[in-house]
């Protein structure tokens, strides 16, 4: 189903058919995404990765040319406790950006899954990068009653998020290793890169000015404590704030 923003000329679209997923011109987009970038190439792991594997994708366009400005790819996954949404990739086009459009389609997939089953109490990404980590928090700031993990800004380990990060991890895969302390996890190597810095100290110390590129973050959005309907309630104002 499509929403539009009006006032930024952009449609969005969630799919979760595998076989209407299938038919989406998989080169099209990954040749739009890296239009202008600096190596022309954002996104080399797309070709690796059938967009039909994911169970939930959100498509952004240009409502006046078709043309793909950004895209959040996710998974269901379970632990023997809980169901968690885990996002596995997303890009925003340079064009698009400052628009909250990942904020928006986390917000707009939780809507739609909800829309046609349990609405995601856990939302949890794993990454390199700061900047998506700020995104997380800024996100779990506008959903009343949840839990980020890791929390910066706390000096105390929350040990219920804790613990539910170490689950989630060990059905990721049962090889890694979850620090507690800073929510990264060992062993999790795929390129060599350095991070883009989120502009905010805290989070780019948490990171860490030294960290090894084997090393990624798991970041936890909990919202155990929430009911569904609060749930939702925040996710259609965090979709339609600016």
């Amino acid at each position: 189903m499509d929403h539009v923003l009006t006032e930024h000329g952009l449609r969005l679209t969630y799919l979760r058919d595998p076989n209407v997923i299938d038919n989406l011109d998989q080169d099209q987009i990954l040749d739009d995404l890296s239009d202008g970038t600096p190596d022309g190439d954002p996104l080399p792991w797309l070709p690796r990765y059938g967009l039909a594997d994911y169970d939930h994708l959100v498509l952004v366009t240009d409502r006046t040319n078709g043309r793909y400005l950004a895209f959040l790819a996710a998974n269901d996954g379970a632990t023997a406790r809980e169901d968690f949404l885990f996002l596995e990739t997303a890009f925003v086009a340079a064009v698009a950006r400052g628009q909250n459009l990942m904020r928006r389609m986390i917000a707009l997939a939780m809507l739609r899954i909800g829309g046609m089953g349990p609405v995601p109490s856990v939302v949890v990404t794993c990454t390199h990068h700061p900047v998506c980590y700020r995104i997380m928090r800024d996100a779990a700031r506008r959903f009343a009653g949840a839990t980020i993990f890791p929390d910066p800004d706390c000096a105390a380990i929350n040990f219920r998020t804790a613990t539910l990060a170490q689950r989630i991890v060990r059905e990721i895969n049962p090889n890694y290793r979850l620090q507690a302390s800073t929510g990264a996890i060992l062993g999790t190597a795929e390129r060599s890169c350095r991070p883009q810095l989120s502009t905010n100290p805290q989070i780019d110390s948490l990171f860490g000015q030294h960290q090894q590129p084997a090393n990624r973050m798991l970041a936890v959005l909990d919202l155990r404590d929430r009911d569904e309907a609060a749930i939702l309630d925040d996710a259609r104002q965090i979709y339609r704030s600016r």
